[in-house]
């Protein structure tokens, strides 16, 4: 017979969840998940901790750096041409017609927090369920974390969002360079994109995975322009930040499964 000890972390939560057999669903899914990511933190080598938490770290203080040397450098140019380059493209994507002030609505969706904190959170369980922790904990630490990188350029630099387009009626009133909508949204669909790209065995699957990203970056963004929520430049700067985030958590990632982490 075998002993509790000798399960692995799926057999070990199987029998919890057996051993629960009554209560909501919900919360029997919900201690089963634990159980498996609690038994699998337990396996992680104290090396591999230490790497992931030094290079986040390490990360996100460079990315820190990156966004105020951005929007300082962007703040000294406004007057010298990159306001008119912004307000000359915003006009140019109101009148251009692809993309109505309607679907604009319904496209900017992807990056939306009543989107993305539901995709986020199931991400995280998904990567808990199958004994990843570390994968499990960078999926909430990717999109919570690039929160405070946009709030550090928002104080930088107190822009205005456009008042342009239908009178500004698309743009909160928060700061707009750089643009926290596709930061947030590249640092969690980065993530997805780039586990993605190591399941694939085949280069076109590779490319097809990037240029989903792509289509889905450059939707959201053209459609926030479109509304008049952000100046073209917020867009792209927060391309920029969400990028080398993201890049961070990945370096994080990959560093400890050399040093064991799975």
């Amino acid at each position: 017979m075998q002993r509790r000890d000798d399960l692995t972390p799926a057999e070990s939560s199987t029998d919890v969840t057996r051993s629960d057999g009554h209560g909501w669903a919900l919360w029997r899914f919900t201690r089963s998940t634990w159980r498996r990511f609690h038994d699998a933190w337990k396996q992680v080598p104290s090396a591999a901790w230490r790497r992931y938490l030094f290079t986040l770290i390490a990360g996100f203080l460079l990315c820190a750096a990156f966004v105020a040397v951005m929007v300082l450098y962007a703040r000294s140019r406004v007057d010298d041409g990159l306001q008119q380059w912004d307000e000359g493209w915003l006009r140019a994507v109101e009148r251009n017609g692809a993309m109505s002030f309607s679907n604009a609505i319904l496209l900017e969706s992807f990056g939306n927090l009543i989107y993305m904190i539901p995709l986020t959170a199931a991400a995280m369980v998904v990567a808990a369920r199958a004994g990843r922790p570390l994968l499990a904990m960078s999926f909430p630490i990717a999109y919570v974390l690039c929160r405070p990188l946009v709030l550090l350029g928002w104080q930088l630099w107190h822009r205005p969002r456009p008042t342009l387009v239908a009178g500004g009626i698309a743009a909160p009133g928060l700061h707009s360079f750089p643009s926290g909508h596709v930061a947030l949204m590249l640092s969690v669909y980065g993530l997805l994109t780039y586990l993605w790209w190591c399941a694939a065995r085949h280069w076109s699957e590779r490319a097809f995975a990037l240029v989903v990203l792509a289509a889905l970056l450059w939707v959201t963004g053209w459609a926030r322009v479109r509304l008049g929520s952000h100046w073209p430049s917020d867009v792209l700067s927060g391309y920029a930040v969400g990028l080398v985030w993201v890049a961070g958590v990945i370096a994080a990632l990959r560093r400890a499964e050399k040093a064991g982490g799975r």
